[in-house]
């Protein structure tokens, strides 16, 4: 059955890119000019082939996408037409597809999605007038993007993303903007570091009917928990506080009744409606493996999520940090073929898009092994990706695909004695040749 839903999946992608070619005049900078004329490189077009984009420079991406024929189209063609797209067609078909593929990504925590929220850096090419990007340091300076992403923890996808300058980094207001837009049937937990500690993320969570799992910082540090008359040892409580700007003497006079917030600080539910707002959070307090306590804050209730079940869903939330490192060197998100903003959100937006098919596609896969085995087994990623880029090009007999897929195997070492030493790869952005 998993070479059926491999057919499936490709057509569901299709079926997302003959949507949005249907409406395509509403995605360009100058729809009554922009992609009228009959080109080889159409507008769908345009699209696939940037969702199938390898590692190489651009020329040799043109040639052998387009099968190294003489009517092959220029690089400066094909630059020309990605050109005139607007961001929102990219944005509209990663969503699209996320939504049609809900049904495939079935796999939840006790009746829960689980998501994660983290970042991660992505070096862009050098443009000291770009001010949201650019780092003076040393004598040459760099530009970088951080990408923020909710990830789906059992079914190994994005759900969306928002990407923020590295000098106008904002995590917080980018985890609101998810929040906000977020949609999906199934009751959602979704689990942070310490960088979201906020009000404000747990009121715009709490108003979409998201439960979390926080990461605060400690009791003895100046973070939400310090003026709390709180245990130094393991704890499950429930704090309240009013959250308010005014400084009047009754608000001073009860700091544990009241909490004032600064100018600087966001928060989006306080205006000169309403001045005073209430707010309920659990905080469980566990010591961590290497004796050192985690706090973190909650609204999920004692009875359904004891406090060993909230140290067993903290744990969970590492996954995303290996998504990251598949998503940029596994599939190659670092290696742009532009040195322009939009042009690499272009891209950005084309590798999530390859990134969510291929994790559907292996999550289906069939892991097979001899009995008595010294490590339990998963899907070779790397190997998959570069299957399914080849039949999302060229197709292929979709049973042999999941075959070769559910061959290529690596084993799960969860009980490394020694970490890998991994080094951190510089962006191979193709100056010399990208547009």
């Amino acid at each position: 059955m998993a070479d059926i839903f491999l057919r499936d999946l490709k057509q569901t992608l299709n079926n997302c890119i003959s949507e949005l070619d249907e409406l395509h005049s509403l995605f360009f900078f100058f729809p009554k000019s922009d992609f009228t004329r009959n080109r080889k490189i159409t507008f769908a077009e345009t699209l696939r082939f940037m969702i199938e984009f390898q590692s190489k420079s651009l020329p040799n991406e043109v040639m052998e996408y387009f099968g190294h024929s003489m009517d092959s189209p220029s690089k400066s063609a094909f630059v020309q037409q990605r050109d005139k797209l607007l961001m929102e067609a990219w944005d509209y078909l990663f969503h699209s597809f996320n939504k049609e593929c809900r049904g495939f990504q079935n796999k939840l925590y006790r009746g829960y999605r689980l998501l994660a929220c983290d970042g991660s850096d992505a070096n862009i090419a050098r443009n000291p007038l770009d001010e949201e990007t650019y780092i003076q340091e040393g004598e040459a300076g760099y530009n970088m993007i951080h990408i923020n992403a909710l990830y789906d923890i059992l079914n190994h996808t994005y759900c969306d993303f928002v990407v923020q300058g590295k000098k106008k980094l904002h995590e917080r207001k980018a985890l609101n903007t998810m929040v906000d837009r977020y949609a999906d049937e199934a009751p959602t937990i979704c689990m942070c570091d310490r960088g979201y500690e906020s009000f404000n993320v747990f009121a715009h969570m709490m108003k979409k009917g998201i439960k979390f799992v926080i990461r605060t910082k400690d009791i003895d540090s100046n973070g939400i928990l310090s003026k709390h008359n709180l245990p130094d040892s393991e704890f499950d409580e429930l704090i309240k506080t009013t959250l308010t700007r005014r400084h009047t003497k009754e608000i001073k006079a009860n700091p544990t009744v009241y909490t004032i917030l600064q100018p600087g600080t966001d928060f989006d539910y306080l205006d000169e409606q309403c001045k005073y707002y209430d707010i309920a959070i659990r905080v469980v307090r566990f010591l961590a493996a290497n004796g050192k306590y985690i706090s973190v804050a909650t609204n999920l209730s004692k009875e359904e999520f004891p406090l060993e079940e909230i140290k067993k869903l903290y744990k969970m939330r590492w996954s995303e940090e290996t998504s990251f490192r598949e998503l940029k060197y596994t599939v190659g998100l670092v290696n742009w073929h532009s040195r322009k903003r939009d042009g690499i959100l272009q891209e950005l937006h084309a590798r999530m898009i390859l990134y969510n098919f291929c994790e559907m596609a292996t999550n289906h896969a069939i892991v097979t092994t001899k009995k008595d085995t010294k490590y339990v087994y998963k899907i070779n990623f790397a190997t998959a990706v570069n299957i399914c880029r080849a039949y999302l090009g060229d197709g292929g007999d979709e049973n042999e695909l999941m075959q070769l897929i559910q061959r290529h195997l690596t084993p799960i070492r969860s009980d490394r004695k020694h970490p890998i030493k991994l080094h951190p790869k510089r962006n191979r952005d193709f100056m010399y040749r990208a547009a």
